[in-house]
């Protein structure tokens, strides 16, 4: 007794129905999509995700540039060390960056230090928080016989 298979039924790729479905015009996802996007700034620092802060990072590096009166290329060069810091997790903190949710702008980078060159050229730098050690002093012996009379 020979098994009937089902066979599997090709369909046309191609809409027959006149009704053009035009997912761009869809106003009610346009609306969504505008209102989440227009709250996007709108969180702490340490919960934008990356895409955000470096539109934020860009922003900074432009006002700064503007207020400071920098170059091309050192207004760059600043863009260009936020963009490593931030890939190597150093501003994640918001105890690094002071940002403003309100206004939704970066107020200051903590450990960012400007220097100024020889030549005039402004160099930043990012100062790396070191984790301290602190030592202990070594018990003298009188220290010693009140620890182990206690």
């Amino acid at each position: 007794m020979a098994s009937i298979r089902n066979k599997t039924v090709r369909r046309s790729t191609q809409d027959i129905s006149a009704n053009v479905v035009d997912f761009s015009v869809n106003e009610s996802l346009q609306k969504l999509i505008a209102a989440e996007a227009g709250t996007a700034y709108k969180r702490p620092w340490h919960r934008l995700e990356r895409g955000l802060r470096l539109n934020r990072l860009r922003a900074f590096t432009e006002d700064l540039a503007v207020k400071r009166g920098l170059k091309d290329s050192e207004k760059q060069s600043l863009l260009t060390l936020l963009t490593k810091s931030l890939d190597k997790k150093m501003l994640n903190s918001k105890t690094s960056v002071e940002y403003d949710p309100d206004e939704e702008i970066i107020k200051e980078i903590k450990p960012l230090v400007m220097h100024q060159s020889s030549t005039g050229e402004v160099l930043f730098q990012l100062l790396e928080k070191r984790n301290a050690v602190t030592f202990r002093k070594k018990a003298t012996p009188a220290q010693v016989l009140e620890e182990t009379a206690v």
